[in-house]
Formats: structure tokens, sequence, C-alpha cells
């Protein structure tokens, strides 16, 4: 699991796993890494093949997230891939 989905608030969090969970997407909780925000303390933890139909839920449910994100290998660096939506 290599891609990280970054929430403003643990309520989108939990709401977006209860339903990338059923709509069979393998996530992951984890804390947010202090490297993308200090604001939620959680995210969901993803690999690179659910990258899409992560996003796609998120935006069809319209679940708020700070952005997607791909772990460099080997470092605590994480290249943002796609913006979360705009208030």
């Amino acid at each position: 699991m290599n891609r990280l989905v970054a929430f403003d608030s643990v309520h989108q969090a939990i709401r977006a796993e209860k339903l990338l969970l059923q709509a069979g997407v393998a996530v992951e909780m984890v804390p947010t890494p202090r490297e993308i925000s200090a604001s939620c303390g959680q995210s969901l933890q993803f690999s690179e093949d659910a990258a899409e139909p992560v996003r796609e839920l998120l935006e069809r449910e319209r679940i708020g997230f700070r952005g997607i994100y791909a772990r460099v290998p080997g470092q605590r660096i994480y290249e943002q891939l796609a913006a979360g939506p705009t208030p």
C-alpha cells in the first residue's frame, strides 16, 4: 500500500473507509503523516491499483479530502498526486 488519501476531518475519513470497504476496495486507516498535515489525524492507505476507484468514490459521494499522495519508496516524503476539491 503506497498511496494515501488525507482528510480534513476524522468524520470524512471514517465515512470514506466504510464506503470503500463496502465497494470492495482494500484500505487501511492510518495516522496522517506530519509531512502531509497536522490538521486531521486519520488518513486511508491503499494500493496504487486502487487510486482511481478511491478518487471516483470520494467525488461521487462528495466526501471532501485534502489530497491523494504517493510515498517515495524508502523515505518519509510524499508526492501529491491530486488535490482535493476546493470549497
